[in-house]
């Protein structure tokens, strides 16, 4: 499946990687792996340190991304990387929310698509939304772990 997201989407460059520019067959699979990457690292029933990286078709775009904004060189530390996997998968859901009920969501750019400030922008829409973070433990009250920055970004 890499070898074929590489031509149909990845082959388009960047603004390919887009939430709203994938097409519905490509929303779909992101948005499956998007979920299985978020479930194996936080759950409704208990809150653990996200230790996955996850699917090398989301981190291809995650990457895809970095690299657009860094230039050919990209250099990251596993746990960026997983802090920007984490506001990608978030991205790719809340491209398909909006799709199906049009929830007022901006589209997201190259330079903001990783950026927690359009996710803090879409809370002040949308408070619900935060809610919904934390009780899929998301946002966790731990003051350890990598996704504490988005923790403390987002409240």
């Amino acid at each position: 499946m890499l070898s074929r997201f590489n031509n149909e989407v990845l082959s388009y460059g960047p603004t390919a990687v887009l939430p709203q520019n994938l097409n519905s067959t490509w929303m779909k699979n992101l948005q499956e792996i998007a979920d299985d990457y978020l479930d194996s690292n936080f759950s409704l029933h208990e809150c653990k340190d996200p230790r996955d990286i996850g699917d090398p078709i989301l981190m291809a775009c995650v990457y895809e991304i970095l690299s657009y904004q860094q230039g050919e060189r990209v250099e990251i530390s596993p746990q960026a990387m997983a802090e920007n996997m984490a506001i990608y998968s978030l991205s790719i859901l809340m491209e398909s929310v909006n799709r199906e009920s049009n929830i007022g969501l901006d589209p997201p750019n190259l330079d903001n698509v990783l950026s927690m400030e359009r996710i803090i922008a879409f809370k002040e829409k949308n408070p619900e939304f935060v809610k919904v973070l934390k009780k899929a433990c998301i946002l966790q009250n731990s003051a350890k772990g990598w996704f504490q920055n988005i923790k403390d970004k987002l409240l």
